[in-house]
């Protein structure tokens, strides 16, 4: 499966409020149905992908996109959180790569996984996610906005 959005093009988004930026950026994921974007009692939105949920005899392993989004009103200010979770137990896969390549530059992840894997019965996992792809769709909104956007390493920040 690939998880991977298309950068925000020239759409532009009138500025106001912080729920017509909210739903701006839910209208603009929405295009990605990969993508699951909900509303949340703890952030603003949350933003969910599950790249790869593989199961074989011996082993299992799910990988899974978490973003949330908070949006301060008062500031007229977007805080930003991503991460890539893995969790698996049992045997690995037989075969196949995983490649990582990113970088941080204090308060931003940057870079592609790309993962391909085998099992008895065949290939089981196959995923290739770009960190800034849907990052820069929901900062293309904000700024169209008229927000700012800041990213947050610490999942806190973007919390309420």
């Amino acid at each position: 499966m690939t998880a991977q959005p298309a950068p925000a093009g020239a759409r532009q988004f009138p500025a106001g409020s912080k729920e017509s930026l909210l739903q701006a950026v839910e209208q603009e994921l929405a295009a990605f149905p990969q993508l699951v974007v909900e509303r949340s009692s703890k952030t603003d939105l949350e933003i969910k992908s599950v790249l790869a949920d593989a199961h074989w005899g011996v082993g299992k392993k799910k990988v899974e996109y978490s973003a949330c989004l908070l949006a301060k009103e008062t500031e007229r200010k977007v805080v930003f959180w991503e991460m890539i979770k893995e969790t698996g137990a049992g045997m690995g896969v037989f075969g196949g790569f995983k490649v990582e390549k990113y970088k941080s530059d204090g308060s931003t992840r940057s870079g592609t996984v790309r993962e391909a894997g085998y099992g008895p019965g065949g290939k089981i996992i196959d995923y290739n996610w770009d960190y800034a792809q849907t990052r820069s769709i929901v900062e293309g909104v904000v700024r169209a906005g008229g927000w700012k956007f800041t990213t947050s390493l610490l999942k806190g920040k973007a919390t309420y």
